[in-house]
């Protein structure tokens, strides 16, 4: 499994009847439709670099590497480290996602969980771990839980894109959820990402954007 996509779908629906193209976006809940996207970062990231969330400087460092016995055993491992300059400082998080495999030929079977573990410190002290949760629409999700103090979120992966019956074999975006509620999401689908979040100046909106920008960062396992 894969922890995140990071391309932007070549997916396009067509408006009904006009014959306009639409770009495709991940479907959202009813409860974030009439909530404001964030956009961040820009098409082709690169290994390092600096962009802004609500003017905010965020700074990041990403790897992916692959390491195989025999040509058989393959563990991929792709690391990342951001620090997001808030208002109550600096907030500096270490990810790490894993994937190990066994191929042959060109046939790969999944052999462990893949998994996507964080942890913040500084302005923040958090953690978050994700790994494959249920089958849905006939695919593998990722659920997890994002945890800060007695602050804790749901995190769930999306595979269905807006207007579409048919599910997506990576995930296209993030849903966090308080309580059961969706509060929460990242969309991943048009290249650059984008949140919609609480009020930015809430723990809860700080906590949403943390584990999105996670979610976001990071690589595949190689």
């Amino acid at each position: 499994m894969r922890i995140v996509a990071m391309m932007s779908l070549s997916v396009l629906a067509l408006a009904s009847g006009c014959g306009v193209v639409r770009e495709a976006r991940m479907a959202q809940p009813v409860s974030l439709v009439a909530v404001a996207e964030e956009s961040f970062g820009k098409p082709g990231w690169g290994r390092r670099g600096e962009f802004a969330l609500s003017g905010q400087r965020v700074s990041y460092d990403r790897g992916a590497d692959r390491l195989s016995l025999f040509d058989t055993l393959a563990t991929g491992r792709a690391p990342l480290r951001y620090t997001w300059a808030t208002p109550t400082g600096d907030s500096q998080a270490e990810c790490t996602a894993r994937q190990t495999e066994v191929s042959r030929g060109v046939l790969a079977v999944a052999t462990k969980p893949s998994t996507l573990n964080c942890r913040w410190s500084g302005a923040s002290d958090a953690v978050m771990d994700v790994g494959e949760g249920r089958v849905q629409w006939g695919q593998q999700t990722r659920e997890g839980r994002y945890r800060r103090g007695d602050l804790t979120l749901d995190v769930r992966s999306v595979h269905r894109l807006e207007g579409s019956a048919i599910a997506t074999g990576s995930p296209v975006g993030y849903e966090f959820l308080r309580g059961g509620e969706v509060v929460g999401s990242v969309d991943l689908s048009r290249g650059v990402p984008r949140l919609r979040r609480p009020d930015a100046a809430t723990p809860l909106g700080r906590a949403v954007a943390e584990a999105a920008l996670a979610v976001a960062l990071v690589w595949e396992p190689a």
